[in-house]
């Protein structure tokens, strides 16, 4: 079976709910028509979209829609759209101020913890921690703290995510490379930015894996494919150029 996922989902409350479920779910199977589709919630601390999931989204849908709750995920069936399973998830800013996404699970951790606790607790959760590549957030001192996780952790127990806002004339960061040869995975999301318009990012830009997925248990089967050593992803999808990502990190600092 073919996955193709956006590892780096964010649903802002200023968001339009019913263009960016429209917008994830038409994006990512433009990128491919044949794969299960997939979403990783990465939830700023003061959001909570998956909780209140079926509240906020059912009003949005068709009368034939289907929303279904299965092993800690969401699996929606709409007429028109390609299926689509989507994970909880948490995004933590570390006290280093780098960004450590928790994957497949919520585990409430606050933010400005330090790097390597806020790894060990997403872990002890059952989640699945990814360092996100931000623009500039890897330099100077933080580059050593990425450094470190890197050689404190094992392929398979950590991750490495990229994300639309590295420029497309930005190549690959050295410390991603570097992962990667040491044969961490590296996977890839939208990440779209918290102001209106952004809805339209989602599903832009992900990851795609051939893998015996298990639609019945989907948190499990996805928590042992991703966290597989060895595994095997592929980057798919756009990222913006030099001047469309400034654009939006300039609007996305007017817009605080």
């Amino acid at each position: 079976m073919r996955v193709i996922a956006d590892t780096h989902v964010h649903f802002y409350p200023c968001y339009d709910a019913g263009l960016a479920l429209h917008s994830l779910r038409t994006n990512l199977s433009l990128l491919d028509r044949d794969a299960v589709c997939m979403a990783f919630l990465a939830e700023r601390s003061d959001c909570n979209f998956f909780a209140g999931f079926e509240e906020n989204v059912a009003p949005l849908l068709s009368a034939n829609a289907e929303i279904r709750r299965l092993d800690g995920a969401v699996r929606l069936r709409e007429p028109d759209y390609p299926e689509l399973y989507i994970f909880p998830g948490r995004q933590i800013v570390t006290r280093e101020r780098i960004e450590v996404l928790s994957l497949t699970v919520d585990p409430q951790i606050v933010d400005g913890l330090p790097a390597e606790e806020v790894v060990g607790g997403i872990r002890q959760a059952k989640g699945i921690p990814v360092v996100s590549w931000a623009p500039g957030k890897w330099f100077f001192s933080r580059k050593k703290v990425v450094e470190h996780l890197l050689d404190i952790n094992s392929p398979g127990s950590l991750l490495i995510g990229d994300t639309s806002l590295r420029p497309t004339c930005w190549p690959r960061p050295r410390l991603m490379a570097k992962a990667a040869r040491r044969g961490f995975t590296v996977i890839s999301g939208s990440d779209p930015l918290p102001f209106v318009g952004e809805e339209q990012v989602l599903g832009c830009y992900g990851t795609t894996l051939e893998c015996d997925f298990d639609p019945d248990n989907p948190v499990e089967s996805i928590r042992s494919i991703l966290t597989r050593p060895g595994c095997q992803a592929s980057l798919v999808g756009s990222r913006g150029g030099l001047f469309a990502t400034l654009q939006r990190l300039i609007k996305n600092s007017q817009s605080k």
